[in-house]
């Protein structure tokens, strides 16, 4: 289900299907270069008229390896110099039409492979400015585009030149000259090209077109055991920069008359559990990103205490949570199995699964 076309971001449509199918058939839509490719699976029940299953939006940055200037430049040249041919003019040409292709197919290739910055969701685009630089990135690739532009000109002029005269290896020299030039000099944007790669490689794939719900809370509150015992399926990790533990991303499975509907829940462990002034820049960072994701918090208090936070910091917490995402929250007080109840907001106990119904139907009525 999966597409992936010349590495550009790729929206993902995971295909919701009822018990009963008669076909499924794709199609794909592009908006034009640099364009996210969105393939919709239209799913045809047989009991039904033709309904149109909800997809999820996931972001997937697959960008080829980006070669250096030397490397670049062996290719074009090792490939021109394969070229052998009686006539001497018509050798030239080819091996400078050659030398244009392969360098200016390349060029373009890493250009487009890159995604649309403005057209990202803003936690992406967040996460991608502070871990690269989104006014860097732009500069960088535009530089790639100039080069590219510079070398058709170039080998355009070298082709010109040996179609009305006869001075072949001269012509040759001075064209592979110029264009070395341009590609030494963008040498530096190659290998910054290459470094964002590798990083935009191991951001986390989560799902922007869903309603999202993060779970927070000190340390050993139960937010994992929360996470499981409300997901359908179990929860996956998902790579996230600025923790070495990543995100733990789980989904409610909404059944409804005629289709499924989902809703991500993310736990960020390191991330949401300690105040403000305790968190070292990076995991303020990574904070700063996460911001953009959830439309409702679940925030868990052990009223307990066994965690090895007072009521009085856990509340204190709860508060710096609520000013910094700005959205609903939801405050559950676990393990009331031990502390039986000592707050008044929502009981719940992740260990026996009391109220854990309860609070599923509040998630979903909360998120209508």
């Amino acid at each position: 289900m999966l597409t992936i076309l010349h590495g550009s971001p790729s929206i993902i449509m995971y295909l919701f299907s009822f018990n009963s199918l008669t076909s499924a058939t794709s199609f794909i839509l592009s908006k034009g270069n640099r364009q996210p490719i969105i393939k919709f699976y239209l799913v045809l029940h047989s009991l039904a008229h033709h309904i149109l299953i909800p997809f999820a939006f996931t972001i997937v940055f697959k960008i080829p390896p980006i070669m250096n200037a030397n490397e670049l430049l062996d290719r074009a040249f090792g490939s021109a110099k394969k070229i052998s041919h009686r006539d001497k003019k018509k050798k030239t040409i080819n091996k400078i039409k050659t030398v244009k292709s392969i360098i200016g197919n390349t060029l373009k290739v890493y250009v487009r492979a890159f995604p649309t910055l403005d057209n990202l969701h803003p936690f992406y685009y967040e996460l991608i400015n502070l871990l690269i630089g989104v006014d860097k990135l732009k500069m960088e690739l535009a530089s790639i585009e100039w080069a590219r532009k510079r070398i058709a000109s170039i080998t355009n002029y070298g082709v010109r030149e040996a179609k009305r005269k006869d001075n072949y290896r001269e012509i040759i020299k001075k064209v592979y000259g110029r264009v070395s030039s341009i590609v030494y000099e963008i040498d530096s944007s190659l290998k910054f090209l290459e470094e964002a790669r590798k990083k935009l490689k191991n951001l986390p794939s989560i799902d922007t077109g869903s309603k999202t719900v993060i779970i927070a809370g000190y340390p050993n509150v139960g937010k994992s055991s929360l996470l499981k015992l409300l997901s359908t399926a179990n929860p996956e990790i998902a790579p996230y920069p600025f923790t070495t533990k990543g995100l733990i991303v789980g989904h409610i499975w909404i059944e409804e008359k005629y289709e499924k509907k989902k809703i991500q829940i993310i736990e960020a462990p390191g991330l949401l559990e300690r105040p403000m002034a305790k968190r070292n820049e990076i995991e303020k960072q990574g904070i700063i990103a996460l911001r953009h994701l959830p439309d409702l918090v679940v925030f868990i208090i052990d009223a307990s205490m066994h965690c090895g936070y007072s009521l009085e910091e856990q509340l204190k917490l709860l508060e710096e949570i609520k000013n910094e995402f700005k959205v609903d929250t939801i405050v559950v007080e676990n393990k009331v199995d031990i502390s039986k109840g000592k707050t008044d907001y929502m009981k719940i106990s992740c260990k026996d699964g009391m109220g854990i119904e309860e609070l599923r139907k509040e998630i979903i009525r909360k998120l209508e």
